[in-house]
């Protein structure tokens, strides 16, 4: 086959690039300047800097997963550099004050070289809680052993109360799943143990943002309770397409009881940004009625 012939079955199989694709997003980034100028000349005065004391991690958000090139020195170590980290959501405790946030890993990075000494900084007013994670080390090279997301914990001077958290390395609104928002599944003897959890980092295959929330509560001979959180725009925050069989009221906020299958019932309900939904998961070979769903919810605030 020759060259001219070969070329143009390339020409044919390839695409065109649409003509939208081909202009910059010119007034976007105009916009999105002026916001991050806005934002940060009003909250200048109550930025501060806390040292995080946990892994030292760093991402730069790309569709194939967490990469960063390391900077160059001259016939030494590298210079210090701050690099920006994206951290994926947040889990606020009852009381509004502790924020962990959820940052990613690199996806197969070196071994660890180097201290480290991460650094975050927010700043806050009346509407919104910037939150800006960095790398300070003295590498610049990062730490990785699988593809988790690891946390790092801030405390906020007060209540973050209904404030959006934004991400001031990219200037993005993240998911906030506050505890305040969720039912206040009792412990002790008589009670649950919430299971430790963690979050994968997104992969190359399908580049998902990890912004989901999932957390389980466990107790000896079971029910379990499973929480999973998503944003409001997430494909599984979409209303059941089953009819309702019964309204509840969850932290102050009317949610529905809806079936998911055989014995199976699900509790939906919404928050600012984000949408909950309660499954039961019942002991192997056994089921759980919707008058004993009921009781069980009643056992957790849920009625």
């Amino acid at each position: 086959m020759s060259h001219d012939r070969v070329a143009h079955l390339l020409e044919q199989a390839i695409p065109g690039i649409p003509e939208e694709l081909r202009r910059p997003p010119l007034a976007k980034l105009r916009a999105r300047a002026r916001r991050r100028r806005t934002r940060r000349n009003a909250a200048a005065a109550a930025v501060v800097t806390l040292v995080l004391a946990g892994p030292a991690l760093w991402y730069t958000s790309t569709l194939d997963g967490p990469q960063r090139t390391a900077p160059a020195g001259p016939g030494g170590p590298a210079a210090a550099v701050n690099t920006g980290l994206t951290w994926w959501m947040a889990r606020v405790d009852r009381a509004g004050t502790q924020v962990t946030l959820f940052v990613s890993r690199p996806v197969d990075g070196p071994a660890c070289q180097g201290s480290w000494s991460p650094e975050a900084t927010f700043a806050t007013d009346a509407a919104t809680v910037i939150v800006t994670v960095s790398d300070g080390s003295v590498t610049g090279v990062g730490c990785a052993s699988d593809n988790k997301l690891a946390t790092v914990q801030i405390t906020l001077p007060e209540p973050l109360a209904r404030r959006p958290l934004i991400d001031g390395y990219d200037d993005t609104r993240r998911p906030v799943y506050r505890e305040a928002d969720q039912p206040q599944v009792p412990g002790g003897s008589a009670g649950w143990s919430e299971v430790p959890t963690t979050f994968s980092a997104p992969r190359p295959v399908n580049a998902e943002l990890p912004a989901v929330w999932n957390v389980s509560y466990t107790r000896p001979g079971g029910p379990d309770i499973k929480i999973r959180g998503y944003p409001a725009d997430h494909l599984l925050a979409a209303v059941p397409k089953t009819e309702p069989v019964g309204t509840v009221e969850v932290a102050g906020t009317r949610g529905g009881i809806y079936p998911t299958g055989l014995d199976r019932y699900l509790v939906r309900w919404e928050a600012p940004g984000v949408v909950y939904n309660l499954t039961v998961l019942p002991t192997e070979g056994a089921y759980v009625s919707l008058p004993t769903f009921r009781e069980l919810l009643a056992r957790i605030g849920v009625s």
